[in-house]
């Protein structure tokens, strides 16, 4: 994928991102997604990536270490405050996301992770590497801030294999 491709939405991702997007993942046997507002877009190793941060104690990370890839799902224009809000508080082991938050799986363009056909913004990521962050490493006022409990995040690299604006 040519990073200019990717690039002509960064703009549209960034500004989307601290107010919650969805990460979709299609494990072996169920497919979840997740309310996130941490991650980064840019280049490593020569290739567009997305970086999404993913505590252990949602079901989401067990999904990712199944999976070969996820999706970034971004409502561009539209509202999808409440499904958001399900997609981050609620967990996958315990009901269905997408039927609580009247959201509709739709097959990605390369990737077997679905997209959220009510995003329109979609990045299709192939699962490259992934990382845990090192609570030793972190300064201490944002472990006091984020991690009292001492759950961190695991890093997921995903090269963006393709990224695009669908039509409702």
């Amino acid at each position: 994928m040519m990073i200019d491709q990717y690039h002509k939405y960064g703009e549209a991702l960034l500004r989307q991102l601290p107010k919650g997007v969805f990460i979709t993942v299609k494990g072996k046997d169920t497919v979840n997604t997740m309310t996130i507002a941490w991650g980064h877009i840019g280049v490593i190793w020569g290739k567009p990536m997305f970086i999404a941060y993913v505590r252990y104690s949602r079901f989401t990370y067990d999904v990712l270490l199944q999976a070969k890839d996820y999706t970034i799902n971004v409502p561009v224009e539209q509202d999808l405050r409440e499904a958001l809000k399900i997609a981050g508080t609620e967990s996958g082991r315990d009901i269905d996301k997408f039927k609580k938050a009247g959201l509709t799986l739709v097959s990605g363009r390369k990737v077997e992770s679905p997209i959220i056909k009510e995003c329109k913004l979609n990045y299709e990521c192939a699962k490259v590497y992934q990382q845990t962050m090192e609570p030793a490493l972190i300064d201490q006022t944002i472990t006091e801030r984020y991690y009292p409990n001492h759950d961190t995040h695991i890093m997921f690299f995903g090269e963006i294999v393709d990224a695009y604006m669908s039509e409702e």
